[in-house]
């Protein structure tokens, strides 16, 4: 039986909390928040014995075996390392932490004291990315992925969190390096990184603020951001995050030297697009009756899943903690390459790099390339001492 903890007991620690509820042979026995009030109420909520406020009485106490990060992205270094140090493996949510820097050191830690850790793109575990890989594995694209597109969109009526933000300017998401995005980004990004090579030679980032920011002047965030990508086997990537398209997208395109896929989160389907050509007008008929089939299977598949009892909210939640939990009972691989982890924040770092580059710059260099390739010869000899987490830690 895992021995599961949480530190942060904001909103998005109800759906850890609920995603634990569907797995085996884990338990939870302790959450933790600063704001001690919090604390008590999630544990109220879920019948929880162990309550803290600070987070090293919380590993002394409780002494878990596994701790879910799920506060502001400014502490997750530093709550990860005292995590790591106190001999628990480390599920942090996204972003996995501020930089690339921070993020494979905190992979070091884990290898050297053979933990594991994760991050928490959730998205990459959803039944439609699932059944994507599945055909990609079958050979379906023809070979290697030749071209990528990401979109992901997010809605400035959220007045929970987006107003919470937008009318407070000491807000912590205003403190990141790549404001709004960066809290988000990894979700859209970590799906073309899964297809792309360590070495990225081409990251080229717009932005701009929609119509509805453009009406606070004094408000420097921007909301609108595309990205193109091009790695050195020559496979390229383009990424959208928008709070203006409608309907809503979040999709992954995948292009192959035969076939191509769309991966659509909202409706949870996968479709297949396969080449061909057809005679005459028949190319005005047969080509929309085979994407209608496609959708129709993927709404009665939706629908047996459903009736079934397998089609539930947060799937891709529930699915990444079972196999990091997995993963830590077998001895296995994490469910997500740490290639992967360092790749994604590599790429952020650059793009906030070139957005905001009145800001802190943390560009992709040959040093930081590597990172990829050989995580534990990135940091510096000093670098864990050196961000160390104040006494007053969570």
């Amino acid at each position: 039986m895992l021995r599961v903890a949480i530190i942060g007991c904001g909103k998005i620690a109800d759906q850890h909390v609920l995603a634990m509820q569907r797995i085996p042979n884990c338990k939870l026995v302790a959450v933790c928040d600063r704001e001690l009030l919090m604390a008590e109420q999630l544990a109220e909520r879920f019948g929880v014995d162990g309550c803290f406020g600070d987070a090293r009485e919380l590993l002394e106490t409780a002494k878990p075996d596994v701790v879910h990060i799920t506060t502001p992205p400014q502490s997750h270094f530093a709550l990860g390392r005292q995590c790591l140090e106190f001999g628990s493996h480390v599920y942090v949510e996204k972003p996995f932490t501020v930089t690339a820097k921070e993020a494979a050191a905190l992979i070091q830690l884990a290898e050297e004291r053979h933990l594991k850790v994760t991050a928490g793109h959730n998205l990459q575990f959803t039944p439609e990315m699932l059944k994507m890989r599945r055909l990609i594995g079958e050979g379906f694209l023809g070979g290697k992925p030749v071209h990528l597109e990401s979109y992901f969109s997010y809605d400035l009526g959220d007045s929970g969190y987006v107003g919470a933000f937008l009318g407070n300017p000491k807000h912590w998401v205003h403190q990141l390096p790549g404001q709004l995005f960066h809290n988000i980004l990894s979700h859209g990004l970590a799906k073309l990184v899964e297809f792309l090579d360590d070495d990225v030679t081409e990251i080229i980032a717009i932005t701009h603020q929609s119509p509805l920011l453009q009406k606070s002047p004094g408000l420097q965030v921007m909301d609108e951001l595309r990205v193109v990508l091009r790695d050195i086997t020559g496979t390229t990537a383009f990424f959208c995050f928008t709070t203006q398209i409608k309907p809503s997208l979040n999709q992954l395109r995948i292009f192959g030297p035969r076939n191509s896929l769309t991966v659509n989160h909202i409706s949870g389907t996968v479709t297949r697009e396969e080449a061909g050509s057809f005679k005459s007008y028949l190319t005005f008929f047969l080509p929309p009756l085979l994407a209608a089939r496609e959708q129709l299977g993927g709404a009665f598949s939706n629908m047996t899943a459903f009736l079934g009892r397998r089609l539930y909210q947060d799937f891709g939640m529930k699915e990444l903690i079972e196999r990091f939990y997995n993963s830590i009972r077998t001895g296995g691989p994490p469910p997500i390459p740490y290639r992967e982890i360092i790749l994604t924040a590599r790429i952020m770092d650059e793009i906030f790099a070139q957005i905001y580059p009145g800001r802190e710059r943390v560009a992709i260099t040959d040093q930081t390339k590597k990172q990829t390739a050989d995580y534990a010869d990135v940091a510096d000899s000093t670098l864990i001492s050196d961000l160390r987490p104040p006494s007053s830690v969570l």
